[in-house]
């Protein structure tokens, strides 16, 4: 039996990952020494204290909460992630799976359970989802975060306006100085289009091309001079300066069952008509 418990300990002390108990109010009673690893602590340091104890305020409260719910009705959970703090201030990105331990009358008497470190599992899935969702070129949300975004704000009532606009004179830059100095134009519009969002709480976008859209929230107001000084401004180049403008077109989602489609073809719609009614100014 000795032989047995010391061959346990050791499978415990030496797992990879963290066994863990806790009490009926959330308290380790006992924590292996992979603690030591995760959070930078010693068993001895961990045990009486809960796991909202070593993690960011903010984030001990959204998992309070969620565990509170999962403890009331004493279930198993499993992969919850979380963030905590290590001893010395970092953060590591904790994986936590757990099954209730119950008493003889069914009371909870605490949870059972492992932690794991996903800090680049996660940070590596991160990276992913920002490249799926971003523009590589200017590093704007691309077409479909923008779709996102949009559908978001229209499922919660909101009523956000959309500006679509495009270059005009871009084509020039492209075909007299080439690719590359048109890719730097679009990134430095890009760039100034991320300030004025920045300035003024829009979501700015870009879905391809040379076209841009930012939406503007409710109550929110960015007057169309100002999107068009920032566009007009020049911009250096190697074969010197150069400036291009901006065409745009604006729509309001105003009624209850607006759609992403219907609010976007209705801006493409005004942006289309303001192209065509400067030409014909320009005749």
């Amino acid at each position: 039996m000795r032989r047995e418990l010391a061959r346990l300990r050791e499978m415990l002390e030496q797992n990879s990952d963290w066994i863990w108990e806790v009490d009926a109010q959330g308290r380790y009673t006992y924590a292996s020494r992979q603690c030591v690893a995760l959070l930078g602590r010693e068993p001895e340091e961990v045990v009486g204290r809960t796991p909202f104890d070593f993690m960011p305020p903010d984030e001990a409260e959204r998992v309070e909460r969620i565990f509170g719910a999962i403890a009331a009705e004493r279930r198993p959970f499993a992969q919850r992630l979380n963030r905590n703090l290590r001893k010395d201030g970092t953060l590591v990105m904790l994986e936590t799976s757990g099954v209730p331990l119950l008493g003889s009358n069914g009371e909870l008497c605490g949870y059972r359970g492992i932690d794991r470190d996903v800090t680049e599992r996660e940070a590596a899935n991160e990276r992913l989802r920002h490249i799926a969702r971003h523009d590589d070129l200017t590093g704007l949300p691309n077409r479909m975060y923008l779709r996102e975004q949009l559908a978001g704000r229209l499922a919660v009532g909101q009523r956000p306006s959309v500006i679509s606009l495009d270059l005009d004179g871009f084509k020039p830059v492209n075909d007299r100085l080439g690719h590359a100095a048109g890719d730097r134009v679009l990134r430095e519009v890009g760039r100034r289009l991320a300030d004025l969002a920045a300035a003024y709480g829009l979501f700015a976008a870009r879905p391809g091309g040379d076209e841009f859209v930012l939406i503007v929230p409710e109550g929110a107001e960015v007057a169309p001079e100002a999107v068009r000084a920032a566009v007009a401004a020049s911009i250096t180049l190697e074969a010197g300066m150069v400036r291009v403008s901006t065409s745009l077109g604006s729509a309001r989602s105003e009624e209850p069952d607006d759609t992403v489609d219907a609010l976007l073809a209705r801006a493409d719609r005004a942006l289309y008509e303001a192209k065509k009614a400067a030409k014909e100014a320009d005749r």
